[in-house]
């Protein structure tokens, strides 16, 4: 064999380890053998195109080369909420909430839409309970559920608040 088809040969064969590896790694959310399942909505936000799969959202990824979960878009329409979803009342206001995202009702499904404005004012009554979003360093919030005791507030890993914590005493235990 001389030297010009080896080298031929080595790039090819590099060229597709190289593939296969891009498709092994965890960065993609669907790997070679595997493509959209059927029941996956494409969602457009704007001139923006995505695909929406049990709460997740996904682009495709380099090159048309599979698809990568990215952030959930504003404004994102769809028909169904993922299993698992909680409800949360926030100011008489409704919302779904899962992995971070929030989303309303609409006339064609459920809109994702920004985090509720954080609960500032205490809940007057023994037992109820109030959830405070704690802002993310990402740009995300994380829910907080208190309840009300006596006078004061319980927190999810059971801590005590002798009056209303302010959102940055729930930053150091809940923020990311």
């Amino acid at each position: 064999m001389d030297k010009k088809t080896f080298s031929n040969k080595f790039w090819i064969i590099a060229g597709l380890c190289l593939i296969l590896i891009i498709y092994s790694t965890n960065a993609f959310a669907w790997g070679w053998r595997r493509s959209f399942p059927s029941r996956h909505e494409v969602v457009r936000v704007g001139h923006q195109r995505y695909h929406y799969y049990r709460g997740r959202f996904y682009r495709p990824a380099f090159f048309g080369l599979g698809f990568v979960v990215v952030a959930p878009p504003i404004g994102a329409i769809v028909t169904v909420l993922p299993l698992g979803h909680n409800v949360i009342i926030v100011g008489g206001v409704t919302y779904y909430y899962y992995d971070n995202v929030y989303y309303k009702d609409y006339p064609s499904g459920y809109i994702v839409v920004p985090a509720p404005a954080v609960v500032t004012a205490p809940p007057a009554a023994i037992g109820e309970t109030v959830i405070i979003n704690i802002p993310n360093s990402d740009g995300t919030y994380t829910p907080v559920k208190l309840v009300k005791r006596n006078s004061g507030y319980i927190g999810p890993q059971g801590e005590y608040y002798s009056e209303h914590p302010t959102v940055e005493q729930l930053k150091v235990l809940y923020g990311k």
